[in-house]
């Protein structure tokens, strides 16, 4: 059974899609229940809740997701340490001896906020200089430290800006506007420099990956950057507006697009293929209850 942590996010919504698509055995869990999506709460801070979940479930493989982001971490920082540090020490700590595999979601916060000259990969150093890159960069330590004990496997999954519909919590709604049909919507702002360069990928190639990394037999590594697609921001505002037919307001000269990263390793030892955004946004729009979700293919992207 595959435990996944913060599954009413943007993301574990759709590792659960995925994994539920394929007939596989979850154990989809949230600090806010949603009964209709069968996921169960529980607060990763609370040793008698995690325990009773490995005691109850055979569970031998984690995909950890939950947390706070970085937005509400800024608002909150001791909230934020709280949850991201203590929450994820103590699924750590339940985990070891239990399951066999712990798939723990970064980001590239991990590598800092400055922008970079080229793309960066694994072999560059982690260098967080805010809070919530330093707590992703903290677990992934504390992690690798536990998979050297051999108390399981540990493998952290670095990942690039997500975009993609259905997102409820974000400072960044352009990340989710980009692929939703909403009425009365005269424009998208997204707020980098007509030349920032920004590391993207789909939330499906993101959830993809994740399950790439639950099945693997073995891995080379105990860190993977994720897959992305490279786009300046002038040119990521022309294909929206000609998919979309809605203008897209960009940032001013200085709002730079922070690192981007290179994901050449995943998709070298997992022969893993982007669905390249373009084919995403020539999807016809649809609306739902929380928003369109696009279930076009997409190409194949190198």
């Amino acid at each position: 059974m595959i435990l996944i942590t913060g599954a009413c996010g943007h993301i574990g919504r759709e590792v659960c899609r995925v994994l539920k698509d394929a007939r596989r055995s979850i154990l989809p869990i949230d600090v806010e229940q949603d009964e209709t999506a069968g996921v169960l709460t529980c607060d990763l801070r609370s040793e008698v809740d995690l325990a009773r979940l490995f005691q109850s479930y055979p569970i031998h493989t984690v995909i950890h997701l939950a947390g706070i982001l970085p937005s509400a971490f800024q608002t909150d920082p001791l909230m934020g340490a709280d949850v991201n540090l203590r929450g994820s020490c103590e699924l750590m700590r339940q985990s070891t001896g239990r399951a066999k595999r712990v798939i723990f979601a970064s980001s590239m916060s991990a590598y800092g906020s400055s922008s970079t000259g080229r793309a960066l990969t694994e072999d560059d150093p982690a260098v967080p200089d805010e809070p919530y890159g330093a707590s992703k960069r903290a677990i992934e330590l504390i992690g690798e430290a536990l998979r050297k004990k051999k108390a399981f496997e540990f493998v952290t999954l670095r990942i690039a800006r997500v975009v993609g519909p259905g997102i409820k919590k974000t400072s960044s709604p352009w990340r989710s506007e980009i692929f939703e049909a909403r009425p009365g919507l005269e424009s998208i702002s997204i707020p980098f420099s007509p030349k920032a360069a920004l590391s993207l990928i789909h939330v499906e190639d993101v959830a993809r990956a994740l399950v790439a990394l639950a099945d693997a037999a073995e891995m080379s590594s105990p860190i993977y950057n994720t897959p992305v697609e490279l786009w300046e921001a002038m040119q990521l505002k022309k294909i929206i507006e000609e998919a979309r037919g809605v203008r897209v307001e960009l940032g001013p000269e200085t709002a730079h697009g922070g690192p981007t990263c290179d994901g050449r390793r995943f998709t070298r030892e997992f022969g893993f293929q982007l669905r390249g955004l373009r084919e995403h946004l020539s999807c016809p729009m649809s609306t739902g209850p929380d928003g369109a979700r696009l279930l076009g293919k997409g190409t194949n992207v190198p």
